[in-house]
């Protein structure tokens, strides 16, 4: 009997308990669900794994409490006061984060069968409100250090940024200083120079508004004919003759001049120019002239006779510059392939005499020995004294080539 017993014991046991195994709970009925009212609660379904099932566990947990943990949170918030409430942000993501601190699944149940994976999170309102409500507590005490932090950082920038407004106030102020004080400068500079140049008017004014030279001793710089034309004649003393003539014609800013020069009262050289002034006395403190244009020369027509086709052509540049704070000075300079001249007019008692009274001289190196004197000097230096009765005649006493005291008479007319 006792054997007829144990063996459907054993029966009994092993039918009974798979099937106990396989009873699915009922909580897995998400259409009639049997969890009590008193929870909240989270369930999470899968067909891949249980941790998906644990996610969306989660997932619909943190749905269902939401509103509760917000209304918790605003309520803690609240009670802190106005100034904290203001400046306090309940994001989505922060509600979130405190609804599922501490939380764990509660069960879960594999359906071998329908291969269904089951994940239930499931907490009493009571002890959840709790928990959540430490957490808001401990979470609004944070707020409150990080608000205090960013409220410090905030007057701290504050006060940052009054001190670079004070500075930049600062450093406005002293560079409209600065400002104001070259602008000071800048006019007493600029009255200096209008007192300079009205003293420079006033002392020098009379000399720059005079025509100055045409030439110095035989150079001819880069003025034009005060007139139309231009007519010079050049004699010898001791003994007393004619060594040469020059007569300019002007033409606007163009001039033609011939020019003949006698040595022991034989005719020696000729010379022919085309003049154009480039550049008609400019300048306010100094007088700058400049001319160019071309040359025919023929010389030692004494000793081979004239003749054309001996003749020599060049183009020339000449200039002067007129400088009355060196003794009422005009430097002159010439040049072409035969020879190039430098030399200076000036009238160290301008104060008494005006341009009545000067001196000249020139320096000549000569590099075309048919325009040499009879020494054959490749250098020569001629000077002599200006006398000036008005613009239009003007007579010089120079001694040239180192041989022969010349007087020369010149009209402009």
């Amino acid at each position: 009997m006792t054997k007829k017993y144990l063996t459907i014991l054993s029966l009994f046991f092993f039918y009974i308990f798979p099937l106990s195994a396989q009873i699915k709970p009922g909580w897995t009925n998400t259409q009639k669900n049997s969890i009590s009212n008193f929870y909240y609660y989270g369930i999470g379904t899968s067909q891949v794994s249980s941790e998906e099932s644990d996610t969306r566990a989660f997932i619909e947990f943190s749905r269902n409490v939401e509103l509760k943990v917000k209304s918790i949170f605003q309520r803690e918030v609240t009670e802190q006061g106005k100034d904290f409430s203001d400046r306090t942000n309940i994001s989505t993501e922060l509600i979130s984060d405190i609804s599922l601190k501490g939380i764990a699944i509660t069960e879960r149940y594999a359906d071998t069968t329908s291969k269904y994976f089951y994940s239930l999170i499931q907490y009493r309102k009571t002890e959840y409100d709790s928990l959540v409500l430490f957490q808001i507590e401990r979470e609004v005490v944070l707020m409150k250090v990080r608000n205090k932090m960013i409220e410090e950082k905030r007057q701290e920038d504050l006060r940052s940024q009054k001190v670079k407004n004070i500075q930049e106030e600062d450093r406005k102020k002293e560079e409209l200083r600065t400002r104001q004080e070259e602008l000071v400068i800048e006019q007493k500079l600029q009255q200096q120079k209008d007192q300079e140049a009205e003293l420079h008017k006033k002392i020098y004014g009379e000399f720059l508004k005079t025509s100055p030279p045409e030439k110095v001793v035989s150079l001819r710089n880069g003025e034009i004919s005060n007139g139309n034309n231009s007519l010079m004649i050049r004699s010898g003393l001791a003994p007393l003759r004619f060594n040469g003539g020059l007569y300019a014609r002007r033409f606007w800013m163009f001039e033609l001049a011939g020019n003949a020069i006698f040595r022991y009262g034989k005719f020696n050289q000729q010379e022919a120019f085309f003049k154009i002034q480039i550049l008609p006395r400019v300048g306010e403190f100094t007088k700058t002239s400049l001319a160019v244009g071309v040359v025919q020369a023929v010389g030692l027509i004494a000793d081979s006779g004239y003749n054309l086709k001996r003749s020599k052509y060049s183009l020339f540049v000449a200039g002067n510059v007129s400088v009355p704070e060196y003794s009422y000075s005009t430097f002159s300079f010439y040049g072409d392939k035969r020879k190039i001249t430098i030399g200076v007019t000036t009238y160290p008692f301008y104060s008494q005499f005006k341009h009545h009274f000067g001196f000249v001289i020139e320096a000549n190196t000569i590099f075309d020995k048919d325009f040499r004197n009879p020494k054959g000097n490749t250098f020569v230096v001629n000077g002599g004294a200006r006398l000036q009765a008005s613009e239009m005649f003007s007579t010089q006493l120079v001694y040239e080539d180192y041989e022969q005291l010349n007087l020369t008479f010149e009209f402009q007319f």
